[in-house]
């Protein structure tokens, strides 16, 4: 609370002063009508430019994305302040933490809502699989960071992320083909058309690679189909539906020699043959109508998926059907002499999941019976049965008021409960202190129920035409998940209090900067112990603090050329956590406060270089240095991250035809994704890719 007090004061002392140089009432000399910031919804569900949001907003543009592979979700997203956005496997994979959250995640986004066109693509229990979002269909993506638990419910604890896709309104009509290194290809054909009001848009994407690693082939087809009805009365209603299939070999982790050796070998851990192999069919309604003063935006939503998904010990195959329906009404009004928007809204979903885990059927053993490494991926003997249903409710109000041209308030609350039933069969397990597999006959029937009010307050001011000063306090809510239950009924659900300030800087010339300073307290923080052998337990650790400072800014320096770069600083760290170390037969509890997360560097920075010349010539540099980081909870190693890891890119673009040669890693850098240490002492690497390449060529045809 001390530093919320600070932050208050040097608000309070800010305001008058910039007011008293510029009085409320008076216009500017001159006021900028060039100066373009993107509109985001994804902050406050109403429409507003970033500068008006009360929280750390990055909308990464459609200009932005075309030039960028988009061979994952994760390369829209890299050097963002505040935001860590890596792949440890390739592919879709994608590794996405926002202020430490989303930090324990083994596969897929922990602690991030994640929507798709607005749509909720995050399960009840707090996973978001990427597998099915078509990145060439991605226009433009919205990042939210901090808790916005108040918005979104349970299971937004670190942010929001938005990823909008190309909508049937807009009738695209496009080709694109791309061609790169290890036999990498990115294939995509979309057609739109119009009969009277009604907009009907399919497409159809292929991205594949034989990849730069052994056991790391990745291959995905996907289709969709989006309808768009648009009424006279301006109501819109559009429905989607798409199907994806794809096939991924999951290389695993080197030790030091290895990585040392050769980054380019697969595993020598015993489980050399894991993948992920998915289906998933998902579909969408959504209307926004207008009735008088209200806004009406409701929306239902289903996805079924199955995946066959061996990892350390078991094969997962197993599928899940999830149902969901959204509404929000937006009541326009006066108050406080400004205008006003009352919105009021309430979300439910239902995750019903069925699935069996085998033991694996070939594999060598050595000494003892213990398995030495696996020679397949075949499932052998029925291991387990899950039958597991997640639901989750939420209903939310909020306020949105201006009270004068300059001042915008939030107030905001929200009741979500979420209901975890459990019921495994289990027949045998593997036991990492023999290796080998054993019989276990079990039964485990959970039933835990978690709810929780989340209140947010927010204030934006205008201490200037080109200068906005804003400030929240935020909360989030995040659950732990169903697997983690299985293994520790007793996890307690994480709560967050995030007290932030900042100032949002954009002028009609081009330029702009965004400063935030946050501290955030959470606690029951759900930490994930790697142990001996790869296995993963989870327990609450009792308090961690955060406080960050993140920077981002760009300038236009020349017509068509522009600079800009982002710094943050993390120092995250435990304030109370006891982690459970296995010693022997024996759990040990080791005091870890004042240890820093691991993972997360205090510093982080990137550059970039980009210019567009009025000809259609195009060029771009980014470069990446990730600091220092502790590998573990215990703080006894340290990796020393990167430095200048640095892509390129060289177009041009012209009358719909766009040619983009890209090379990333251009000086062929030998880096770590990500370095983790277990308990016992052993220290396994995710090698980075080596410097790859890949020619791009886009058609956008012609509207008729």
């Amino acid at each position: 609370m001390r530093f919320f007090a600070i932050l208050v004061v040097l608000i309070a002392l800010a305001v008058p002063a910039y007011a008293g140089d510029v009085p409320v009432d008076a216009e500017p000399a001159v006021r900028a009508p060039e100066r373009l910031d993107a509109l985001v919804v994804t902050a406050t569900r109403t429409g507003r430019t970033t500068e008006e949001v009360p929280a750390a907003v990055t909308a990464v543009t459609k200009e932005e994305i075309k030039d960028n592979r988009m061979f994952g979700v994760s390369e829209a997203l890299t050097g963002i302040a505040g935001v860590q956005s890596e792949t440890k496997n390739g592919g879709y994979d994608s590794r996405l933490i926002i202020r430490g959250a989303g930090l324990k995640a083994r596969y897929g986004v922990r602690e991030i809502m994640i929507l798709l066109d607005g749509v909720p693509i995050t399960d009840p229990d707090g996973m978001s699989r990427l597998d099915f979002v078509d990145t060439s269909q991605v226009e433009s993506i919205d990042v939210v960071k901090g808790p916005n638990s108040t918005m979104y419910g349970a299971n937004a604890a670190g942010g929001v992320i938005n990823i909008m896709t190309k909508s049937p309104f807009e009738e695209t009509k496009s080709a694109k083909a791309a061609y790169g290194s290890e036999n990498t290809q990115i294939y995509n054909l979309n057609y739109g058309n119009r009969i009277g009001g009604t907009y009907i848009s399919a497409s159809g994407s292929r991205r594949s690679t034989d990849s730069w690693r052994e056991w790391n082939r990745f291959s995905t087809n996907q289709g969709s189909l989006k309808v768009g009805q648009m009424f006279d009365d301006g109501t819109t209603l559009e429905a989607a539906a798409s199907y994806t299939r794809a096939y991924f070999q999951l290389p695993g982790s080197l030790t030091k020699q290895q990585f040392d050796d050769d980054i380019s070998q697969r595993t020598e851990e015993p489980w050399r043959h894991s993948v992920r192999n998915s289906e998933i069919v998902h579909a969408s309604v959504r209307l926004d109508t207008e009735l008088g003063r209200v806004r009406l935006k409701p929306m239902a939503y289903f996805e079924s998926w199955s995946h066959y998904h061996p990892v350390t010990g078991i094969i997962n195959d197993g599928e899940a059907n999830v149902y969901g329906a959204d509404v929000q009404a937006d009541v326009s009004h006066r108050l406080l002499g400004g205008d006003a928007t009352f919105s009021v809204g309430g979300a439910a979903q239902v995750d019903d999941s069925e699935g069996e885990k085998f033991a694996y059927k070939d594999y060598v053993t050595g000494f003892g019976g213990r398995i030495k490494y696996t020679t397949s991926n075949v499932k052998g003997t029925l291991a387990e049965k899950d039958k597991d249903t997640t639901a989750k409710w939420g209903v939310f109000v909020q306020e949105s008021v201006r009270p004068t041209d300059r001042l915008i308030l939030d107030a905001g609350v929200r009741y979500d409960q979420v209901r975890f039933d459990i019921d495994d069969q289990i027949f045998q397990e593997f036991n990492y202190a023999t290796g080998k597999y054993a019989a276990k006959l079990a039964t485990v029937k959970r039933g835990k129920t978690y709810d929780n009010v989340s209140p947010r307050l927010g204030v934006v001011y205008r201490l200037a035409d080109f200068l906005h000063m804003y400030g929240n306090i935020s909360t989030g809510f995040q659950t732990p998940q169903s697997s983690e239950l299985s293994l520790n009924p007793d996890l307690k659900p994480m709560t967050v209090i995030n007290y932030e300030t900042g100032l949002k800087a954009r002028s009609g010339s081009g330029h702009s900067a965004d400063l935030s300073v946050f501290y955030m307290t959470n606690s029951d923080e759900v930490v994930q112990t790697v142990e001996a052998g790869g296995q993963s337990t989870y327990s609450n650790a009792g308090k961690t603090d955060k406080f960050g400072v993140e920077f981002s800014g760009s300038a236009t320096v020349a017509s068509g050329l522009v600079l800009g770069g982002a710094y943050t600083y993390s120092d995250f760290k435990y304030r109370k956590f006891e982690e459970p170390v296995r010693v022997g037969v024996i759990t040990v509890l080791m005091d870890r406060a004042g240890n820093r997360l691991p993972y997360v560097p205090p510093h982080q920075y990137s550059a970039y270089v980009n210019y567009r010349h009025p000809s259609g010539f195009k060029c771009r540099v980014d470069s990446y240095t990730w600091g220092r980081y502790f590998v573990d909870n215990a703080n006894t190693e340290k990796y020393r991250g990167y430095c200048l890891l640095t892509n390129a890119l060289v177009g041009y673009e012209r009358a719909g035809f766009d040619l983009t040669f890209s090379v990333n890693n251009i000086f062929d850098r030998r880096y770590a994704m990500e370095v983790t240490k277990d308990t016992a002492g052993k220290v396994l690497y995710k090698p980075g890719a080596p410097m790859t390449w890949m020619l791009m060529a886009t058609y956008n045809f012609p509207a008729r």
